[in-house]
Order: structure tokens, then C-alpha cells, then sequence
């Protein structure tokens, strides 16, 4: 069975094809004059880089064209990746994170276009079985990927899921989700074993950096559907 996880973005998307891991980023945000920064370049190894483009526009009628013409460009390139990535006549599950609605109005408008291009193009090209999941269930669901379930019912079973920080998992941030793959013992895949192997690195900041901020979204989303089966 074909798998993918999917965390789409303006400006760096990433996905998870059956454990193989792209990101579509803009080129000036991963190279500089002396060659590529230090966070792309510390995930080179695993990560397919594509660099994608937008266009100038002088005014917003016309803005709103060539922004729907780069988002049909650069969707159709990530479906062409997958499609690429993906075993022939088996079945194939996206599972794609939904929206944030804390970001700005216009941001959030624009990533809205971005995502429904894509879900479509998904949807007709790739598969219809297509789950879409909100920023809170992905938070949840990585911490029950790595810690166990506390009963905290007094009368009746009631189930909560903490790290090992006493983090509730509906309370998870990027670097949460982070130490959620480096913290299980049951993860010893390409990705996991490369966040483990800079784990000084990756939680050494006060937020976890692109790409991997990103990545560890489509990987969550990837491995969400693998234990699933």
C-alpha cells in the first residue's frame, strides 16, 4: 500500500512518500553565497530538495491570476513526484494536514487556494482516498504515537496522553512533535534515525527549523496512516 503524508505550505511544503521525503521550498531560503544554510544543508542527505518560484504582479487583479498560475505550477509538480514515488496498481492514502486559522487573513486565503489545487489534483490524479487532518488531531495523534495513555478517570475509564515532560498531547508544539520521533524506541527509519543523530542540534534553538519543522509534519501525517493499518 502506498502511504503519503502531505504538510502543504506557500512556501515549503513537504511530503512523505512512503518514507521518501521531499521539500518544495523557495531557493533563497535554503542557498546563500557560500553554498547552502546550515539547516537544509544538515538534511541534505535525506531530503529532495525542489525549488519552486513566484511570480511578480503590479496590481491585485493581476496578482490573483499569477498566483493561481504558480499554485497549479507547483502542485502539479508535487503530484508528478508522487506519482513518480508510489507503486504501480496498489492502493495509495494521502493523509494531508488542514488548515491553521491562527495565520493572517490574507496568508490563510492564499493557503486555502494552494491546498484546494492540491486536493484536487490529488483527488484526480492520485487517490480518492483522502484524509484531511486538523493541526490539533496531529498534535494528539504524535503523542500517541510515542507515549503511553494514562487512565485518569475517577468513575469511568478516561484515557489522557502526556509525554515525558507531562505535555498533554493536544497541547503539543513543533518541538514536541519533534521529541515525539526522537523519543520512540520504535522508530528506526531514515528520517527518525537522522533527527535522533542531531537531536543536540534540532532542540538546541527556541523553535525547531525549516525544513524540519515541516518535514516532521509530513513524516507525523505518513506514520499517523502507518500504524493505522
Amino acid at each position: 500500500m502506498n502511504l503519503i503524508g502531505i504538510d502543504p505550505s506557500l512556501v515549503s511544503t513537504a511530503v512523505c512518500v512512503n518514507g521518501k521525503v521531499f521539500n518544495y521550498c523557495r531557493e533563497k531560503d535554503a542557498l546563500g553565497k557560500k553554498g547552502m544554510f546550515k539547516w537544509y544543508n544538515l538534511a541534505d542527505e535525506l531530503v529532495n530538495y525542489r525549488y519552486i518560484k513566484y511570480s511578480k504582479y503590479d496590481d491585485y487583479m493581476n496578482g490573483e491570476i499569477v498566483k493561481l498560475m504558480d499554485y497549479d505550477q507547483i502542485t502539479q509538480q508535487i503530484v508528478d513526484d508522487i506519482k513518480e514515488n508510489i507503486l504501480p496498481d496498489m492502493k495509495t492514502i494521502v493523509s494531508i494536514e488542514g488548515f491553521s486559522y491562527g495565520s493572517g487573513v490574507g496568508d490563510l486565503i492564499d493557503l486555502v487556494t494552494f491546498s484546494t489545487l492540491l486536493r484536487k489534483k490529488l483527488f484526480d490524479q492520485i487517490t480518492q482516498d483522502i484524509l484531511v487532518v486538523s493541526p490539533s488531531t496531529l498534535k494528539l495523534e504524535s503523542c500517541k504515537l510515542t507515549y503511553p495513555s494514562i487512565d485518569v478517570g475517577k468513575k469511568k475509564p478516561k484515557l489522557k496522553w502526556m509525554n515525558n515532560d507531562g505535555i498533554a498531547g493536544g497541547h503539543f508544539t513543533k518541538r514536541e512533535m519533534c521529541l515525539a520521533i526522537i523519543e520512540n524506541g520504535d522508530l528506526n527509519d531514515d528520517w527518525a534515525k537522522h533527527c535522533k543523530s542531531v537531536k543536540g542540534d534540532l532542540l538546541g534553538g527556541k523553535k525547531i527549523p525549516k525544513p524540519y519543522e515541516d518535514v516532521n509534519d509530513a513524516y507525523l501525517l505518513y506514520m499517523f496512516l502507518y500504524k493505522s493499518e
